[in-house]
């Protein structure tokens, strides 16, 4: 077994020495140098890193020397030795094998000796440099940059939705920060600067591309992390709208008014309300919002929490409504997972919903009390001087994307009250408003189910069972199946 094990080692070492030969003296692939931050406990530098045969390289002297180590460099045995305490490290030019207190390590690429700068793979630091001084080097495959030792970087999460008037970048980090817009208009350029260093994005770019922004890249390559924005001729003012305790930011990119002035009809034609619900309207996506979810339980009962009741009402729903409606029919969530109201209407939104229906359990502090509710936006939420309209009608910010099917949204609410009513006897389904922000920002007709009293004992044991369940479903599928046929005009 030993002999075995050493003959693999040595197949191994020989295609190591192997793949650096055919590295060394065929082709190499060379791409341009780009800026490179490492970030450490108290400093950070940023280096040159170049693409060679499709890996990046680091010169490796500049890390060391940021280190405070101790290097030779041996220009005759073409081998550089890096000291930290008592540790040595011996790298060979050419070679993807190093020596670590004279235990050898393969490297998947060579270390290379070019313009009298030796440059390293970028595993020579996470496997090489880890070992000889005991700071650890994290790396994730094709992201330009690197965490040494104890910095923690906050995870950055962008997302972005086109909502026609208003392209949305959403920005969620994972401890408070302060955002900084600089609009470059003339260049169509913007860049959100972010006053937290560093942090460590889960996508360095969206494939975002609109009438307003043609693409969204994050960038720290001086080691100042921010966003840049490439927008078009038609975006306009920039607005930022901080939430969560400045962890969550909405970056709305606005269309100039010139443009939709520019655009409107011709004077002799009426232009159509804003809030006119199509005759032509088929529902073909429907997405049901399971409420709650995660560490949010929503209220709780006897019987079971919200987050659980919702969900199974949720997958009812979407059965009975794929099977007699045969529309497209997601969740915001399938699972006991946590989510934000903003995530919770971009799910609509993205998939371009005809319904959005979030659906919730109520309480009441009365535990004889049994009422449910539907719920839908007031109609001068957000502003407008009182009328509840739009400035000039040109465009409408992502938190007031209800108004655009208000209309519509008080119609579909009484056709669930109708059926609601009608399939469970005995029971109140009044239409209130309120201004809910799982509604706000949703650009489709929206409404949210608040089903019965989960404080009421009996009542609770009603929405556990599953005969209850399938009339409220049944309830709700009637009514969106109404939604969905033409509206016939009132006669004259």
């Amino acid at each position: 077994m030993i002999e075995r094990h050493w003959k693999r080692k040595r197949l191994a070492i020989l295609m190591a020495a192997l793949c650096a030969a055919i590295f060394v003296f065929g082709t190499r692939l060379r791409a341009a140098a780009d800026d490179f931050p490492i970030y450490f406990p108290d400093s950070r530098i940023v280096v040159k890193s170049e693409a060679l045969n499709r890996t990046t390289y680091l010169p490796i002297v500049d890390i060391i020397q940021n280190l405070g180590l101790p290097y030779t460099d041996a220009l005759a045995l073409e081998t550089i030795t890096i000291r930290s305490g008592a540790s040595r490290l011996v790298a060979t030019r050419n070679r993807a094998l190093i020596s670590i207190n004279d235990q050898i390590v393969l490297l998947q690429n060579p270390i290379l000796r070019e313009s009298n700068r030796w440059l390293v793979p970028i595993e020579f630091l996470t496997q090489g440099l880890t070992r000889l001084t005991g700071t650890p080097f994290r790396y994730r495959a094709g992201a330009p940059r690197i965490f040494a030792g104890d910095v923690r970087a906050p995870e950055l999460v962008m997302n972005a939705q086109d909502l026609g008037p208003v392209t949305r970048l959403t920005i969620r980090t994972g401890v408070p920060v302060n955002l900084d817009v600089q609009h470059d208009d003339q260049n169509n350029r913007a860049i959100v600067r972010i006053d937290q260093a560093p942090v460590d994005p889960l996508r360095e770019r969206i494939d975002q591309k609109d009438r307003l922004v043609n693409s969204i890249v994050f960038d720290d390559t001086d080691g100042e992390p921010k966003i840049v924005l490439e927008t078009t001729d038609e975006a306009g003012e920039i607005r930022v709208t901080p939430s969560d305790g400045n962890q969550l930011f909405f970056v709305d990119v606005l269309r100039r008014a010139a443009q939709i002035t520019e655009a409107a009809p011709p004077a002799n034609v009426p232009a159509p309300r804003i809030d006119a619900p199509s005759p032509e309207r088929r529902v073909r996506v429907i997405v049901i919002d399971p409420g709650h979810g995660g560490m949010d339980s929503g209220t709780t009962g006897p019987a079971a929490a919200e987050k659980d009741l919702t969900l199974t009402m949720a997958r009812r729903l979407r059965t009975v409504l794929q099977n007699q409606l045969g529309a497209t029919v997601l969740l915001t969530r399938d699972s006991d997972i946590a989510l934000d109201n903003e995530a919770r209407s971009a799910v609509a939104n993205n998939n371009q919903a005809n319904v959005f229906v979030s659906l919730h359990v109520g309480y009441s502090a009365n535990k004889t009390d049994s009422g449910a509710s539907l719920f839908i936006m007031p109609d001068n939420f957000g502003g407008g001087a009182g009328t509840g309209e739009p400035p000039g009608g040109m465009f409408l910010p992502w938190y007031l994307g209800y108004r655009t099917n208000r209309q519509a949204s008080s119609r579909i609410a009484a056709l669930f009250q109708e059926e609601l009513t009608k399939a469970v006897p005995g029971w109140r389904f009044p239409v209130r408003k309120a201004p809910l922000g799982v509604l706000a920002s949703a650009t489709m007709p929206a409404i949210v189910l608040e089903m019965g009293n989960v404080n009421n004992s009996t009542n609770s044991q009603t929405l556990m069972d599953n005969a209850f369940q399938s009339r409220i479903a049944s309830a709700l599928v009637s009514a969106i199946q109404r939604f969905s046929e033409p509206q016939t005009p009132a006669a004259n």
